[in-house]
C-alpha cells in the first residue's frame, strides 16, 4: 500500500473573527476563503445576518429580574432637580440618570413630581439619550418625551408616563411595551422656572420604575 496523507482535524479558535470587524460584507466575502451561510427570502439569496439571531435574546433579558428600581435611591433611579431660591423667569436646571456599566433597565414608568409654584412655577420635561432629538434646535439630551413641558400650576402634581399593556389606553402618550435602557443611557430631567422670580427653592424629582435586567445584548 501506499503512503497515506494525513489530514490535520485539529479544532482550532476561530482566528479570522476580530479581522471582520469594520469590513463590509462584500469585503468579508472578498478577503477570507470558507463558506458562508446563505438562504433564500423573498425568492432571492441573502447571506444570513446574526443580528436577527441575536435580538430575540432581549426577550429572555426580560425574565430575569435582578434588582429593583421604584425611585428609592438618589443618583440611581431617583433625580432631585432644584430650583433655588432667586432663580429668574425661565431659568433652567436639569439632572440626569445614567444606566451603570454591564446593566440593562426595563423601564414601567418614568415619574416627574412637581411642587407648588414659589413665586416661580415649574415646567418640566424628560429626555432619553436613546431618541434623535429632531427639532430645529436639537436637545443634547435627546428627544424629549413630551412635545411640551408639563405645568401643574399653582398646586403641583405628579406626572407618570407608562410603557406597559394596557398603558396606551390610559393616555395617548403612553406606549404599550416597557422601555429598554441598556448600559450608559441618560435620562434627563429638564425643569424651567417659568413666569416670575422664585421665592423659595422648589424640590422637583425624576423617578424611574420597573428592573434590572438580565444584560444578553450589549
Amino acid at each position: 500500500m501506499g503512503d497515506q496523507k494525513l489530514v490535520d482535524k485539529t479544532i482550532h479558535p476561530l482566528g479570522g473573527v476580530s479581522a471582520l470587524q469594520g469590513l463590509t460584507w462584500a469585503q468579508a466575502q472578498a478577503a477570507f476563503n470558507g463558506f458562508f451561510l446563505i438562504g433564500k427570502y423573498k425568492g432571492a439569496p441573502a447571506s444570513l445576518d446574526i443580528t436577527t439571531l441575536v435580538e430575540p435574546l432581549v426577550l429572555a433579558e426580560q425574565l430575569h429580574i435582578l434588582g429593583i428600581l421604584d425611585g428609592r435611591e438618589e443618583d440611581y433611579d431617583l433625580q432631585t432637580v432644584s430650583i433655588p431660591v432667586g432663580a429668574a423667569a425661565n431659568a433652567i436646571v436639569n439632572g440626569s440618570l445614567t444606566v451603570p456599566s454591564g446593566e440593562v433597565w426595563f423601564v414601567n414608568a418614568v415619574r416627574m413630581t412637581l411642587p407648588a409654584d414659589a413665586g416661580g412655577s415649574p415646567t418640566a420635561n424628560w429626555h432619553c439619550s436613546l431618541w434623535a432629538d429632531r427639532a430645529a434646535t436639537p436637545s443634547s439630551f435627546g428627544q424629549p418625551f413630551h412635545a411640551a413641558g408639563i405645568n401643574f400650576t399653582p398646586g403641583g402634581g405628579v406626572q407618570d408616563d407608562e410603557f406597559c399593556h394596557p398603558a396606551n389606553w390610559w393616555g395617548v402618550t403612553n406606549k404599550p411595551w416597557m422601555l429598554r435602557l441598556p448600559a450608559g443611557t441618560v435620562v434627563t430631567m429638564v425643569v424651567v422656572n417659568a413666569g416670575a422670580i422664585a421665592t423659595a427653592q422648589m424640590d422637583c424629582t425624576l423617578q424611574l420604575f420597573g428592573y434590572v435586567g438580565k444584560l444578553l445584548v450589549p
